[in-house]
């Protein structure tokens, strides 16, 4: 059933140059929305230099090592419209993002919709090894079976009473996929819109996403640990020596059934690899010994 359409507000946690920022926003102030947020742990001179270009937007500054977690919740709390919508710095909105958005929510069984995650930089073989590491599950499947569940944190919309448990599941630094089991458990309607897309377009030099990966990976354990046991702790530290080969066959189970990328995954094996143990060590480390302050050095 449908309702009247939503106003939107965009959020973006801004972490990576201004360049990475600026192509995303400028997607998004051709579209109608309400507002745009970024909040950010940039230094005073690049918010100067981000308003100077898009003065219709809303800066928050926070402080330098604030974790993007944490500047998602801060710029949730200052959106005022019925859906806030959640993307990076580093992705541009296909241009019916927005209409999409808000054609999806204007219904009363849509509470969450998302989208697919797509390669923007298709030249290198490194950035492609690298975006395959990490979204091979967010791209667009070529036989149309998705699940509405599954709904990546950097492409995904919400409508305004799921804004408080999602500011508390962030601020708790925790990503977004945490808080969708809980919405799921409560019967709240999500919605996977394949037209709603977004290009990710983050160039990655080796060892500048070896690094990444790492402390992503090393987080994502940490925050694991909220939950666990200490013998659950051991268990999964224990068993990431077993994750390299498994993360391997995941991505490549994914993308056959998917029907897409699979010749390319293949090709970047060597670089995929690589990726995939520094992930787990980096897991392995987190189940040990915590995140340290892994969380704050994600970009």
């Amino acid at each position: 059933m449908a309702e009247s359409t939503p106003t939107i507000s965009v959020v973006i946690a801004w972490v990576n140059p201004l360049d990475l920022l600026t192509p995303g926003l400028q997607a998004l102030t051709r579209q109608p929305v309400q507002e745009i947020i970024v909040a950010t742990r940039h230094n005073a001179k690049e918010q100067a230099r981000l308003r100077a270009l898009f003065p219709q937007i809303t800066v928050l500054p926070a402080a330098p090592n604030t974790p993007i977690t944490a500047l998602r919740s801060l710029a949730i709390k200052h959106a005022r419209s019925d859906v806030v919508a959640v993307t990076e710095d580093h992705c541009v909105p296909d241009e019916n993002w927005i209409a999409t958005i808000a054609h999806a929510q204007s219904r009363t069984d849509c509470d969450v919709v998302g989208g697919p995650v797509e390669n923007a930089l298709t030249t290198r073989w490194r950035d492609w090894a690298a975006f395959l590491t990490e979204y091979a599950g967010a791209i667009r499947s070529a036989t149309g079976n998705e699940s509405n569940h599954a709904l990546p944190g950097n492409n995904v919309a919400y409508k305004r009473a799921l804004l408080d448990g999602l500011c508390a599941t962030l601020e708790r630094g925790l990503w977004e996929s945490f808080y969708h089991p809980q919405l799921i458990a409560r019967g709240a309607h999500f919605k996977y819109d394949p037209r709603m897309i977004v290009y990710h377009r983050r160039p990655f030099d080796f060892t500048y996403f070896v690094f990444q990966r790492f402390q992503f990976s090393r987080s994502f354990a940490a925050m694991r640990l909220q939950s666990l046991t200490a013998f659950g702790r051991i268990k999964y530290g224990v068993g990431a020596v077993l994750l390299p080969p498994l993360l391997f066959l995941r991505g490549l189970m994914t993308l056959r059934r998917k029907q897409r990328f699979v010749g390319r995954y293949l090709a970047c094996a060597p670089l995929i690899g690589a990726y995939v143990t520094v992930g787990a060590l980096g897991e392995m480390l987190g189940y040990f010994l915590g995140g340290g302050d892994s969380l704050e050095k994600i970009e």
